[in-house]
């Protein structure tokens, strides 16, 4: 039984190395905005809970498209219907929120649209 245990365990940390690898390093500009930030993950999850009732899923800090510091909140409502929000990171201000789903459309669009401004081409249609 022991040897057993020994030999799962090992096998326990190398299936976790990939999650660890998927952890995101903020570069230079993001970590100033994160130093910067004046509010904090708490007020930023307290913010989230007073614009949507529910359960506070997720946390994370976030720079938008135009480089504004932010907290992006996941609060999922009585209903299961999960709803993503984006908080100013400064002052608190809640500047976006929809359904999960349609927040990711969105963000895949703009993802997309980046990726195309990189390349240099356009999309006219």
């Amino acid at each position: 039984m022991l040897r057993k245990t020994m030999i799962l365990f090992p096998a326990a940390l190398v299936a976790a190395i990939p999650f660890a690898a998927m952890a995101e390093t903020m570069n230079q500009p993001e970590l100033q905005m994160f130093n910067g930030a004046t509010l904090s993950l708490q007020q930023a999850g307290d913010a989230a809970l007073a614009a949507q009732q529910g359960k506070l899923a997720e946390v994370s800090f976030d720079d938008e498209q135009n480089g504004r510091a932010a907290w992006e909140a996941v609060v999922i409502s009585a209903d299961g219907q999960s709803w993503t929000m984006m908080i100013d990171a400064n002052n608190g201000e809640v500047f976006a929120k929809a359904l999960s789903s349609a927040m990711d459309d969105h963000q895949d669009n703009a993802d997309e649209q980046d990726d195309e401004d990189q390349d240099g081409e356009t999309n006219d249609g």
